[in-house]
């Protein structure tokens, strides 16, 4: 804590040096003010410099859905570190609410909380927010901030008896102080048994906030292909506001491996879990904070993990601001999806296809690349449209890629009840032609990478179809196959 006496001397120079003229400190309004310093870990958290420290200590025997608190503490005040040590670390629940919501921002089984996952015995970790010793010792260095009041609970939902011994490291600050607005979160999610050509949902997040990081694991049932060729990840970001996106390459990459994952620990991303490895590799678990490289969202986030027929878990940590939600927008409900067809040229991209037509002269099914497919019907995820979950390569192939050089379809239906401007505003990369109403309204090209574009259309009163065709090739956004669709009022 050497830092902290630095930055008092430095204050105390400071006034010394006022009255002279000086200071050392120019941009400080005024000692008065609180100090805020950002979290060593996580630097979008910024904390009072002074506090008082105080600990929690607990030892106690939990009987069969019994439950206590580690800590209910009142604020303004932040969780620095927690400690738990357990006989039976699998059957215990935590839950942790902050400033009195009625649901609480996490609530899962402590181990998962911790990363021990694909129900395993506990394993070594060595990161900078989780650490996990030997012989149980489960330690947290998530900074988990409150304004009012924090209560973490362990619940037992086992069978038998469970001895459990606690330390929560925490600091309470000035009553008048008003922390930072983010909240820790914490989501597990599983899939047993995930899609041979699908993906897995990670999170979908309604809010403002950022991701602090996450586990991810998967337990090999499909041998067909390496378990970590699954097509990475995708990131679909503010589509009610800003829509934008991140894509990876291959799952192993997102986590800072090379050609396969292996036992192997650093401060941000790393392995503590894998059995096998190369293609002999059949259970895996990775994880990846997000310390100096926060993920910002400001509206809304959808993550999801490429998969094949594996069973896979993950654990999703972000923090958020507590009252923030998606605002609402105009987007279609659903969409009707087809394809996919070649398109290597954009005189390929310009050929008629099927879907161009009225649904009713539809075929029922159509063959491409080996497979016989059928029109789908889905519902966006924060106005996002992923052509990647539903149209990905044979399954005999390298089963974690989606098509390239390709294109497809989507056509919704726009009720309106006048006729009336408005303005579509499409987030996407590659190409895009537009048709309302069975009349081409654009074609959009967006070689560069992923943009946004806007065009002025008017609806008839009464149901209009919307029907458009998107492309994918390789491009800095990684073969990103995913569209945001939103209406507005043209002023």
């Amino acid at each position: 804590m050497h830092w902290i006496s630095t930055i008092k001397r430095l204050f105390a120079l400071n006034l010394l040096l006022v009255p002279l003229g000086f200071s050392v400190l120019p941009d400080i309004k005024t000692s008065a003010e609180p100090i805020l310093v950002p979290d060593l870990n996580f630097p979008m958290i910024r904390l009072p410099i002074e506090y008082e420290s105080h600990r929690s200590t607990k030892r106690i025997d939990l009987a069969e859905g019994q439950e206590y608190n580690l800590i209910d503490a009142r604020g303004p005040g932040c969780i620095r570190h927690f400690w738990i040590t357990t006989t039976v670390p699998d059957e215990l629940e935590i839950e942790i609410t902050c400033d009195g919501t009625e649901k609480p921002q996490i609530k899962m089984g402590m181990h998962r909380f911790f990363g021990v996952l694909l129900g395993k015995d506990p394993y070594r970790i060595e990161s900078a927010p989780i650490k996990l010793l030997p012989k149980n010792g489960y330690n947290s260095y998530f900074p988990i901030p409150f304004q009012s009041s924090c209560r973490i609970v362990l619940r037992n939902t086992g069978k038998g008896k469970a001895s459990v011994w606690s330390m929560v490291n925490w600091q309470q600050y000035d009553n008048k102080i008003t922390l930072t607005p983010y909240r820790f979160h914490a989501l597990f999610t599983e899939e047993k048994t995930a899609e041979a050509l699908g993906t897995t949902l990670v999170g979908a997040i309604s809010g403002k906030g950022f991701i602090a990081g996450m586990f991810h694991a998967i337990l090999r049932k499909d041998y067909r292909d390496m378990i970590w060729h699954t097509g990475g990840d995708t990131w679909l970001f503010d589509g009610e506001t800003n829509p934008h996106v991140m894509r990876g390459i291959g799952s192993e990459d997102v986590f800072g491996h090379s050609f396969g994952v292996y036992n192997d620990m650093s401060q941000w991303s790393g392995c503590p879990h894998a059995v096998g490895e190369n293609a002999d590799c059949s259970e895996v678990v990775a994880y990846r904070f997000f310390g100096p490289d926060p993920i910002l969202f400001r509206s809304s986030l959808v993550l999801r993990f490429g998969t094949r027929a594996n069973d896979v878990e993950s654990v999703l940590y972000f923090y958020k601001e507590m009252e923030s939600e998606a605002p609402k927008t105009d987007t279609p409900d659903t969409w009707t999806l087809s394809g996919p067809f070649d398109c290597i040229t954009f005189d390929d991209f310009e050929r008629t296809e099927f879907p161009e037509k009225p649904e009713s002269q539809w075929p029922e099914e159509w063959n491409w690349g080996g497979r016989t497919l059928t029109p789908v019907r889905i519902n966006p995820e924060h106005t996002w449209v992923d052509f990647t979950r539903w149209f990905r390569r044979d399954a005999n192939g390298n089963t974690g890629t989606q098509p390239v050089k390709a294109s497809a379809y989507a056509e919704t239906v726009i009720t309106s009840k006048t006729a009336r401007k408005v303005i579509l505003r499409f987030g996407f990369d590659d190409w895009m032609k537009i048709w309302l109403n069975d009349k081409p309204v654009s074609t959009l090209r967006h070689d560069n990478g992923f943009a946004v574009s806007e065009v002025p259309v008017t609806l008839d009163a009464g149901e209009n179809r919307l029907c458009l065709k998107l492309s994918n090739f390789d491009n800095v956004e990684w073969r990103c196959w995913a569209f945001s669709c939103v209406i507005r009022n043209a002023k």
